[in-house]
């Protein structure tokens, strides 16, 4: 009885065999999902009410690396005042090294926000060599009132220049206008312009959890 079994089950698979052809044949691949990366350009320069601006940018950098291997985001931040734009925090996945990286920041002087547009191409470009797939993010946080330049051009003329560049670049790109005022201009809307950005105003962002801003 048992080899009448076997062989009626074999032969039931032969002919099964034999119905299926080559281009029937079908099969699962998984693709990972893409990853991104989050630049933060904040103004840290001598601005109305900076220590409270790095202080709710921290907060949301923090609340992002919560979950960043979970989504893989890596986070990193620039920050410019004075006479300089600097790494504060090299993209990362790690909540312990932004802790470390972002303990004590300094604030105050001039705004060379043509430095901070430079700097946030580089940082770029060296971030596309590691994780090319990898959708680009940047975040800038300031008013857009330039008033120092790495030529003798016109701050914000030459802010205008290096925001164009980086329209031409592979990167969603976000301007946060931290201006309560625009009692003059607002030069943060024209930046957003001319870098192709969404355009938000500080409060407005931070009502909201900032995933919503970026995979909007």
């Amino acid at each position: 009885m048992l080899a009448t079994i076997k062989k009626t089950v074999q032969n039931n698979f032969d002919c099964i065999s034999l119905k299926i052809g080559k281009n029937e044949l079908m099969a699962k691949r998984f693709v990972g999902r893409k990853g991104t990366s989050i630049l933060f350009v904040v103004d840290a320069s001598g601005s109305m009410g900076v220590e409270e601006l790095m202080s709710k940018t921290k907060g949301i950098i923090f609340n992002l690396l919560k979950d960043a291997y979970i989504k893989r985001e890596r986070v990193g931040m620039i920050t410019f005042r004075g006479t300089e734009a600097n790494v504060i925090l090299p993209l990362t996945r790690s909540v312990t090294v932004a802790k470390q990286k972002l303990k004590d920041i300094k604030t105050g002087g001039k705004t060379p926000l043509s430095m901070a547009l430079k700097k946030a191409i580089e940082e770029v470009e060296r971030e596309n060599k590691k994780f090319k797939d990898n959708e680009k993010i940047i975040m800038f946080f300031t008013d857009g009132r330039a008033n120092i330049s790495i030529t003798n051009c016109d701050p914000f003329d030459e802010a205008i220049f290096f925001a164009e560049k980086i329209a031409e670049m592979d990167v969603k790109t976000f301007v946060v206008d931290t201006d309560p005022t625009w009692i003059s201009y607002p030069y943060a809307k024209d930046l957003a312009k001319k870098m192709n950005a969404k355009y938000y105003k500080l409060e407005d962002v931070l009502k909201r959890n900032i995933r919503e801003f970026i995979y909007k």
